[in-house]
């Protein structure tokens, strides 16, 4: 078997001559808030920003059903269109919530009266045990040290006012891996690291103060307020039947990435259900790894997705899906061509479809010597 990053049955060549206006090579991608929060496999707004001006009118709905950092909801935002986001991870919708928030020039002062006072009250602040995990692999993970300053600076965020409270918080998740001893946010192993509770406040006041002023810099980008909801995307029953004129979305690829555990710390400090959204996972790598894993139960749940989105949808309602292929106990699994099979018995016409070319320097999935360096852009109307 040939390793690669797409299997499809169609004409390769003639989708990836389609794909180039996906491409994106040249473009600008941590533009406003949009490199807020680490977050494996996520959009560069490019491509909702397209999708959206092709498909969509001002005042129209756009729903992001695996909505992970909140990208496709900004965009929408920012093109003055109403957004809904669903994910099953509670970082996800904190971080969606937070980059969608509509700032204002009070905020930002509140940010910076925020900062000057928390360099003042750190160094007396009270330990917050009560704030700390007790599960007991927490401390495999971080210092004694480490945890404890954290713990302090939570303490502290969580006495601000609610309006930014959720923006502090998501600038605290944003730093955690880093001062972690997991190695990296795309590899869940241990790596020894000597980090100061110096190194731990640097890392949270460079974030606040890069977050001050990408907001002062954007005031006004994000138009119209977002729903997000933390949600199994297999049933979303909040979301009413079409009401939604396109969905934008790139579901969770099958058998890459595990974002509950590349996430697990962080889910601790937020104080998350963990086993929660582990179980509503889908297309998790632990479990399409285990020996004779078979594909088709990824299948089955995003066909259950497929389904909530026949219901969303307005008639002619489009979906725009950005999606891999995968390898599942050594064998290739057609994603996309298998999607369009069961999107079209679903009530779903193909449009479109193409392949895109990830930038080289660039990968979705920053794993050595990675096969991902494409992906299928599927769109489809409901009909």
């Amino acid at each position: 078997m040939i390793r690669k990053a797409i299997y499809t049955n169609e004409n390769e060549e003639k989708l990836l001559a389609l794909g180039e206006e996906w491409n994106f090579h040249d473009a600008k991608t941590n533009e406003y808030l949009h490199g807020l929060h680490p977050y494996p496999a996520k959009f560069i707004p490019q491509i909702p920003r397209l999708a959206i001006n092709k498909y969509t009118q001002e005042g129209d709905t756009v729903y992001d059903p695996f909505c992970g950092s909140g990208t496709t909801l900004v965009e929408a935002s920012a093109l003055k269109r109403r957004s809904v986001g669903t994910d099953n991870n509670s970082v996800a919708v904190l971080v969606s919530k937070v980059k969608t928030e509509i700032y204002t020039s009070d905020d930002v002062n509140d940010l910076r009266c925020f900062l000057q006072s928390f360099e003042a009250m750190l160094p007396s602040a009270k330990l917050r045990r009560d704030l700390v995990t007790e599960d007991k692999n927490f401390y495999y993970w971080f210092s004694t040290e480490t945890i404890d300053h954290l713990s302090k600076i939570k303490g502290l965020i969580l006495e601000v006012d609610e309006n930014l409270r959720e923006l502090l918080l998501s600038v605290f998740s944003s730093i955690i891996v880093k001062v972690s001893y997991q190695d990296s946010d795309t590899r869940y192993a241990r790596k020894d690291k000597v980090i100061t509770s110096d190194e731990v406040t640097r890392s949270f006041i460079g974030k606040v103060k890069k977050v001050i002023k990408e907001i002062d810099s954007s005031l006004g980008y994000c138009q119209l307020d977002s729903k997000v909801y933390q949600a199994d995307s297999r049933n979303v029953s909040m979301i009413d039947g079409e009401s939604v004129d396109l969905i934008v979305t790139s579901p969770p690829y099958l058998n890459a990435y595990d974002y509950h555990k590349y996430h697990r710390q962080r889910l601790h400090w937020l104080d998350a259900d963990i086993k929660k959204v582990r179980t509503t996972e889908i297309g998790s790598h632990d479990q399409f790894t285990k020996k004779n894993a078979v594909a088709q139960p990824y299948f089955d749940d995003m066909a259950m997705c497929f389904s909530e989105w026949h219901r969303v949808l307005r008639s002619g309602g489009k979906c725009v899906i950005v999606i891999g292929d995968a390898i599942v106990s050594k064998s290739p699994v057609y994603v996309a061509d298998t999607f369009c099979d069961i999107l079209t018995r679903q009530g779903f016409s193909i449009v479109e479809r193409s392949i895109r070319r990830l930038k080289p320097t660039n990968r979705s999935f920053n794993v050595k010597n990675s096969r991902m360096d494409s992906e299928h852009v599927l769109v489809l109307e409901k009909v």
